[in-house]
């Protein structure tokens, strides 16, 4: 057993609009990156994808999935609160790849077979040496009463870290419609005894889709540790269901350096353009060269009264904007909502910064975000990356 170290990557960014009538899942073709190993490697993969306000989104929403080599994986749903509002999922794969060539593509449907839009995707694709990670992909339906966080009987490893580590864990889960109230799902990842990450998102209504992604990095020693997906009914006794769900357990070199930010102080914001959001700022800064690894996500609680166009949840290194994620609550404008995304570039030794960045979708309208999550992590950069895994940046 070895611990994950960074190796390569590719990030793929872009706002072109693509559309499908297509019940069925079919490439986003702004999302695709064909790649060599040169042996067998880990490799974890973000895709998340959205539509701006005013496209083509009905309102059943909008399907997502990652495919690696022909094989869809992660499939993830949303619904908007009305008809053209903002959609999004944000979905991960972890897996070993052989030698060879390899095709990653994010991939889109519409479960109405009416017009979906995406507007805006990140596609990251990051390689490891190393084998340490836990995956699970798994669509048993799971129920939970009320609004009392349970286990999710389908999300759930153990494991034993070869040594102190940094662990990554990551956590999403959708329903496809069908036993959803209209409050929508709160989830969290249970660590030890403990839980982080309280993330929340509502759907169009009553059984309709929506998906909810939490994030959350710590410190492990070489200890038996078990992880768990939980969730909940945002509000009140009422059945709230899972169809669909990913849990990823990174393990990674204690070598990595690492940030996050986990405060629940609520801020607004009447600005469509992005601004900082003042509880998500990390500095920090290097003495060597070192790949970060960014992933945030921020969430409007059930309850907090905010624009039904909803929120927009972004990152910023140091002076550039790289990523961001629109999603709106269900039809009532206390209803939860929640946007995540992620990013990833290498940098040099320095001062740094990573900020958090929030908007609304539309006009002045007021947004809130209650609470967020960004993780940093600083890979290690020994020595250049080998051929097939050089670092490959396109812009659409």
């Amino acid at each position: 057993m070895t611990l994950l170290t960074f190796n390569g990557k590719y990030v793929i960014t872009s706002t072109t609009p693509v559309t499908t009538t297509s019940p069925t899942l079919v490439d986003d073709s702004q999302a695709s990156q064909t790649f060599e190993l040169a042996a067998s490697k880990v490799v974890l993969v973000i895709y998340q994808a959205n539509n701006v306000r005013g496209v083509a989104m009905p309102i059943a929403g909008m399907q997502n999935a990652i495919n690696i080599d022909a094989v869809d994986k992660a499939n993830s749903w949303d619904s908007p609160g009305t008809a053209t509002y903002p959609v999004r999922n944000c979905v991960f794969w972890v897996g070993t790849l052989a030698s060879g060539s390899h095709t990653i593509k994010g991939r889109f449907a519409s479960p109405s077979s009416q017009t979906v839009t995406i507007s805006n995707r990140v596609l990251l694709i990051y390689i490891f040496d190393g084998d340490e990670f836990q995956y699970v992909d798994d669509a048993t339906t799971a129920t939970a009463p009320s609004s009392t966080f349970i286990d999710d009987p389908y999300a759930q490893v153990t494991f034993t870290p070869s040594a102190i580590c940094k662990a990554l864990v990551m956590y999403n889960c959708a329903n496809s419609g069908a036993t959803e109230y209209r409050y929508g799902k709160k989830v969290a990842v249970k660590i030890g005894s403990t839980d982080y990450g309280q993330t929340e998102k509502s759907p169009k209504g009553d059984n309709y889709a929506d998906s909810v992604f939490t994030v959350h990095v710590l410190s492990l020693s070489a200890v038996s540790t078990t992880v768990k997906g939980r969730f909940a009914c945002a509000s009140g006794s009422n059945t709230v269901t899972i169809h669909r769900r990913q849990l990823a357990v990174l393990l990674l070199a204690d070598s990595t350096l690492m940030d996050i930010i986990t405060s629940t102080t609520q801020v607004s914001t009447t600005s469509n353009v992005l601004v900082d959001d003042p509880q998500a700022t990390i500095s920090r800064t290097t003495v060597d060269t070192r790949e970060v690894l960014v992933v945030a996500v921020g969430t409007k609680r059930y309850n907090t009264i905010s624009s039904s166009y909803g929120e927009c949840y972004g990152i910023k290194i140091n002076t550039n904007d790289r990523a961001n994620s629109r999603g709106c609550p269900g039809s009532y404008s206390t209803n939860p909502n929640s946007e995540a995304t992620a990013y990833a570039e290498q940098l040099v030794a320095s001062s740094h910064t990573v900020q958090g960045r929030f908007s609304n979708n539309y006009s002045t309208e007021t947004v809130k975000i209650d609470a967020r999550q960004v993780v940093a992590l600083w890979f290690s950069v020994a020595a250049p990356p080998p051929p097939a895994a050089r670092l490959l940046v396109q812009v659409f």
